[in-house]
């Protein structure tokens, strides 16, 4: 085997070993997203968010209107929307999210509509 033979054969086992610690890459930085986005949230803030969040267990309609509004605040100050929109933008490289995310989108339907409409 020559130069390029081995050399070859080197990139892609670290390749591999990349793409295997590229999970753990990824949840890292979703971790300082969050933490950065959580942090926007006085402590007193942070602690009546998580008792909302354990009193409605995930259900907003076993909260009051008030506790709805108040969360609804809250959430707003951590801006929800955009920590959602970083953290779907880092894991959709990865082909298995990626995918997902193409047929919730519609995307291999559509494809088979089209071509099945190109055959006729």
């Amino acid at each position: 085997m020559g130069f390029l033979g081995r050399f070859g054969v080197r990139i892609a086992r670290r390749s591999r070993w990349l793409a295997a610690r590229l999970w753990l890459v990824a949840a890292v930085e979703i971790a300082w997203i969050t933490r950065s986005h959580w942090r926007r949230l006085e402590p007193e803030e942070r602690s009546r968010l998580l008792g909302l969040v354990r009193k409605s267990r995930f259900r907003p309609s076993r909260l009051s209107n008030s506790e709805r509004r108040e969360a609804a605040e809250l959430l707003e100050k951590i801006d929800y929307a955009h920590l959602g929109g970083t953290i779907a933008a880092t894991l959709l490289p990865f082909r298995p999210l990626g995918r997902f995310v193409e047929f919730a989108l519609g995307r291999p339907a559509r494809a088979r509509r089209r071509a099945a409409a190109a055959e006729s």
